[in-house]
């Protein structure tokens, strides 16, 4: 949520009422200001408020056509909330030229509409397709939406012509009778300007969506030629028009590839993200993940600098671009569709750089989801209670895990990302694009700095002789002895009452020194003969997987606990020797993005990178670590 001072909200009323009073009393008017619903505000689009934090007390100012001058005042009224709704109900005490035009025109049979001026001093943005439950209803849009939190009504204005021209008034005005208006539809009322503008940002869409490839149409150019001039007569609706030019741009790309299906609609904001995908060199990232259609729209934009593309975002929300460069950032960033951009751009490049980040403790940990915080609680995978054989009508006697409880929980891990409005005046991406790519990697490197941290620790003598899980002595170096015992080990873990468990070896963990011998022993095809008829067949080869962790020997950062000699043996994932736990699920980091007006002290944009989780050690039957020799 944002805090943010701005323009008044200009909402066209969906009823209005006169009541002419007796001679010499001025007429009462009643207003339905606001019915609860969505409503499209150009440089907003989509747009609700919350009435339940609208502070509409006191007096309410009724102007005409949002004249704030004296002789614009028409009358005064008060607000009030019924049923998720916004009533209006005042007099035209109005003594100017503006009240007397109203009232006869309002005689003379003329139907008015209502506007109401809304300064937002809350707001939020829901995602596209996101319910949210505000004035007793559930409000959604596929286009997201900006919901006000907050916000304070500043005025009521009369005026002839709101935003749709097929909004109406109608009123029955005399000087002795009830005179009521009433709007067939909830839109925003606005000047002739504004509506001029939603016009040339239709047109605008309509040209985006037609321009063709850097080839042109060639033969669908007249039924392309065809289909725009229809959606600018208003023939066909913009969506249909998409959905037609999509047929037509598959049928010219023959060689795209048809498992990537992207949507049939391609928002500004997405368009905007793969122009600014293409200008940084990742085309291949945007068409893994955005798709060819998106990345043929961002191609459209024909962005030669990211002031293009802070232009085209002001355009799209039907905003003039001011003239000076910094202004122009400044406002774009503003805007819906350029912090989304960024936003979504930012989270791509961090994510393919988390999932390029080598993380060797996939190799052996078991990964979990937790709901919360608290400590959660594991039941090792090695506890076992035999089942035994039940008399006829017999009991089933219960097992119990006893000490075969393992918690573990997860906490938060973050980091801020900031882009200087400069580096956009600039044209310089290549930061913003190393710096995210640099908390990409750092936050997988934080899961496993943290796993093997746990795994080092070794708490609680996780490892130990009286956990049958410890090698040391002659055979604890790294050699066809040393892994043969280690093997051996863990195919002899039993429970306290002698069950077999059978668990089996997967992984091989060693630190870089001891990469060479670990590759002959599971790799080569033949063992020296060291007897007179002794196998000289490799009979370790590929009896397990092998991953090479730097942390095992990282003295610097682990101390003593770290060694260039020890090594571990482990289990698939499944038996888990660890685990890794996950908030929710959610393996990769959240990235949210925050505006200019959250930092009065910077002129930047800045994106919050946060990851919740946690690892612990879980059953030592299902690893071994050899000491090795010095």
């Amino acid at each position: 949520m944002t805090s943010i001072a701005t323009e008044n909200l200009l909402l066209t009323a969906p009823e209005v009422a006169i009541e002419a009073g007796a001679e010499r009393k001025a007429p009462k008017i009643s207003i339905v200001a606001y019915t609860g619903g969505l409503m499209n505000v150009p440089g907003w689009g989509p747009v609700a408020i919350d009435l339940s934090g609208l502070d509409a007390a006191g007096q309410v100012p009724l102007l005409a056509d949002h004249d704030a001058r004296v002789g614009g005042v028409v009358g005064h009224g008060e607000a009030s909330v019924v049923n998720g709704r916004l009533i209006v109900a005042g007099i035209m005490s109005g003594a100017g030229e503006a009240a007397r035009q109203i009232v006869e025109m309002t005689t003379g049979g003329f139907s008015f509409q209502a506007s109401v001026g809304v300064e937002p001093v809350e707001h939020e943005r829901i995602a596209a397709n996101t319910k949210v439950e505000v004035n007793g209803r559930s409000l959604s849009s596929p286009r997201g939406f900006a919901l006000v939190r907050q916000g304070r009504l500043r005025e009521v204005s009369i005026t002839p012509l709101g935003a749709d021209p097929g909004t109406r008034v109608s009123i029955a005005a005399s000087r002795r009778t009830t005179e009521r208006a009433t709007m067939n539809t909830e839109t925003l009322g606005i000047d002739e300007q504004a509506i001029r503008a939603d016009e040339r940002d239709r047109i605008h869409r309509i040209e985006i969506t037609c321009a063709g490839p850097a080839g042109g149409w060639g033969t669908n150019e007249q039924r392309v030629d065809g289909l725009k001039a229809s959606a600018l007569a208003g023939e066909i609706s913009e969506k249909d028009l998409t959905a037609q030019m999509l047929t037509i741009l598959r049928e010219s790309r023959p060689k795209l590839n048809t498992s990537l299906r992207p949507a049939p609609m391609v928002s500004h904001a997405t368009a905007i993200e793969a122009a600014l995908l293409a200008r940084m060199g990742l085309s291949a990232l945007g068409e893994k993940t955005l798709g060819p259609l998106a990345m043929e729209h961002g191609a459209q934009l024909r962005a030669n600098h990211v002031l293009d593309l802070c232009r085209a975002a002001l355009s799209f929300e039907g905003i003039e671009a001011p003239r000076g460069r910094e202004e122009m950032v400044k406002a774009s960033l503003s805007t819906y569709s350029l912090p989304v951009a960024l936003g979504n751009l930012a989270n791509k490049v961090l994510l393919d750089a988390y999932e390029e980040t080598p993380a060797t403790w996939r190799a052996f940990c078991g990964v979990r989801s937790v709901s919360d915080f608290k400590k959660a609680t594991a039941i090792r995978p090695s506890f076992t209670t035999p089942l035994e054989p039940i008399a006829p009508g017999g009991e089933i006697k219960h097992g119990t895990v006893g000490e075969w409880l393992a918690e573990y929980q997860v906490d938060t891990f973050g980091k801020m990302l900031s882009i200087d409005r400069r580096d956009i005046v600039n044209d310089d991406l290549s930061i913003f694009d190393e710096t995210a790519r640099a908390l990409g990697r750092s936050a997988m490197r934080k899961i496993s700095d943290l796993v093997y941290e746990v795994l080092l620790a070794n708490a609680g003598s996780f490892f130990s002789a009286a956990n049958g899980n410890y090698i040391e002595g002659a055979d604890s170096a790294l050699s066809f002895d040393g892994l043969a015992r280690a093997i051996e080990a863990m195919l002899l873990q039993r429970d306290d009452e002698g069950n077999d468990l059978d668990l089996r070896p997967s992984t091989l963990l060693v630190p870089p020194q001891l990469q060479t011998t670990a590759k002959a022993l599971l790799e080569s095809e033949f063992v020296q003969q060291i007897a007179e008829r002794t196998p000289t067949g490799n009979s370790l080869r590929k009896a397990v997987g092998m991953e090479v962790e730097p942390r095992l020997s990282n003295t610097e950062k682990f101390g003593n606990k770290a060694s260039s000699r020890h090594w571990y043996l482990f289990t698939s994932p499944s038996a888990v020797p660890m685990v890794v736990a996950f908030l929710e699920g959610k393996q990769t980091p959240t990235v949210e993005y925050f505006g200019l007006d959250h930092q009065a002290n910077r002129l930047a944009v800045t994106w919050r990178v946060y990851h919740d989780f946690g690892t612990a050690l879980i059953d030592p039957r299902a690893a071994v670590r050899s000491k090795g020799q010095a």
